[in-house]
């Protein structure tokens, strides 16, 4: 392929600089003469594979003839993807008849390195090791008829690149969701000793329900020459210590992380250099730009975290996957919109009724119980403890009532029964409580209408009114 670098350069590279091609920077896309990528939008680099390929990428092998042919136990139906070290196939497996994706390596590869097969066959078995809801699943790895192949899950669903280039972008707190989700995935792949080497929006792919899976666990280093003096990963996800020939390490994943959580609410980059020096140079000496978002104020605690998970210094950033989980569900719960997943838990529910919002951080329903009675519910944010407390008054807390309320408290399967000041005046309520940065709306459905239900027997049994 000529390369757009010598058509701009007087002093062209040499046929085997790791330059000579052309790459998207966000999707790793490999290009001929063009300033966009045609599939993400992205902008163009030279030279920004992921997979540390020269030339050899353009030779043709025995793998692109299998469509239509039987390999081992699969029947091989269709052509998914391409990359530097092979190529990806939707297959059928023969005995079990699943769809799965099957990636077989270039037989042309493996005469460059004695150890490649080796090396693979340990990371697939390795990656076979990690299941994970968040992590694409290895099946299995094998050989037959010179090819080697891993067997993994078929995703029925695109890239998380596709998504972000294509589709709306996702609210801050959809966003970190999302991250949170991929962080668990690549924790448990830390747990077992495996460093990704190569996260990008392009290795992780988003299930039909939206569910982030990643993908490519610890390949794009097999096939490195360890005096080859090209880079491994794609640029602009590569932590500063990898430009100085540091090896990949749990650390630099999370950095890698981090530039898809800035990607995934700004829409852009951290650092945009057009050239590996001018990449380099961003990436070690300059701050990323304002992280911002299209229509959203975006939280000070998810700036901080952006610039934690994006320190120069692997030292100041956190260790490893499990590290930043906690930092994450923090986030998640300081700016978890609770108003919103309460408007979706009740969408179609004619039970319940909105009856007053107060601050965004508490909110009043009406539920309707089956014998006409009705049981106002409160939902509120506890700032100091990022809990969301659920609760319904019963009657007001005389003595007389407290054996029949311990006594009810210890039938209750869900909730208990505590004394509220209302008003300056004790009471008796049924309250739940849960964290904010993990509830789901169809916990917050269930426990209004539990809470509604358990505090109008408590009124109806103590004082037989229909009062709260």
């Amino acid at each position: 392929m000529q390369s757009l670098r010598r058509l701009l350069m007087a002093s062209p590279p040499s046929p085997d600089s790791p330059l000579d091609a052309v790459y998207c920077v966000g999707c790793n896309l490999k290009l001929t003469l063009a300033s966009l990528c045609p599939r993400c939008g992205g902008t163009v680099m030279f030279g920004s594979s992921s997979d540390v390929m020269g030339p050899e990428n353009d030779i043709p092998d025995e793998s692109e003839a299998l469509v239509g042919t039987v390999l081992d136990r699969y029947h091989i139906e269709l052509l998914l993807g391409t990359g530097g070290m092979g190529r990806v196939f939707l297959a059928r497996h023969r005995d079990l008849l699943r769809r799965c994706a099957l990636k077989i390596l270039r037989p042309n590869l493996i005469g460059r390195d004695a150890d490649y097969v080796g090396r693979f066959v340990a990371e697939g078995r390795a990656a076979a090791a990690l299941v994970h809801p968040n992590v694409v699943t290895t099946h299995a790895v094998g050989e037959t008829d010179g090819f080697h192949f891993l067997e993994m899950e078929f995703v029925a669903g695109r890239s998380l690149q596709h998504h972000l280039a294509n589709g709306p972008p996702p609210s801050v707190s959809e966003a970190t969701e999302l991250i949170l989700e991929i962080t668990r995935g690549l924790a448990a792949a830390h747990r077992a000793g495996i460093v990704h080497r190569d996260l990008k929006p392009d290795n992780v792919m988003l299930t039909e329900q939206g569910v982030p899976k990643i993908s490519d666990f610890g390949l794009a280093k097999l096939i490195r020459d360890q005096d080859d003096a090209r880079l491994c990963g794609t640029p602009h996800y590569m932590a500063p210590e990898l430009f100085l020939g540091q090896a990949a390490h749990t650390g630099s994943d999370v950095y890698a992380l981090g530039v898809c959580y800035y990607q995934a609410i700004c829409g852009r980059l951290p650092f945009t250099g057009t050239d590996l020096r001018n990449l380099h140079h961003e990436i070690a000496t300059s701050d990323p730009a304002p992280v911002t978002h299209p229509t959203e104020r975006v939280p000070m605690e998810v700036v901080s975290t952006v610039a934690h998970l994006l320190h120069k210094s692997p030292e100041h950033r956190p260790a490893d996957a499990d590290a930043v989980i906690p930092l994450l569900e923090t986030v998640l719960g300081a700016i978890r919109n609770v108003g919103a997943l309460l408007r979706e838990a009740m969408a179609d529910d004619n039970s319940i009724a909105f009856e007053a919002v107060e601050n965004d951080s508490r909110w009043v329903l009406q539920a309707s119980q089956p014998d006409g009675r009705k049981q106002r519910v409160f939902v509120e944010l506890s700032d100091p403890d990022s809990l969301v407390s659920i609760y319904s008054t019963c009657c007001e807390a005389v003595a007389d009532f407290d054996r029949i309320a311990l006594e009810r408290n210890g039938h209750m399967a869900h909730g208990s029964i505590a004394i509220r000041s209302l008003n300056g005046t004790p009471h008796f309520v049924v309250i739940n409580t849960y964290p904010q940065a993990t509830v789901d709306a169809e916990e917050l459905r269930r426990s209004v209408h539990e809470v509604a239900q358990q505090a109008d027997r408590v009124e109806r049994e103590l004082t037989g009114a229909d009062i709260h």
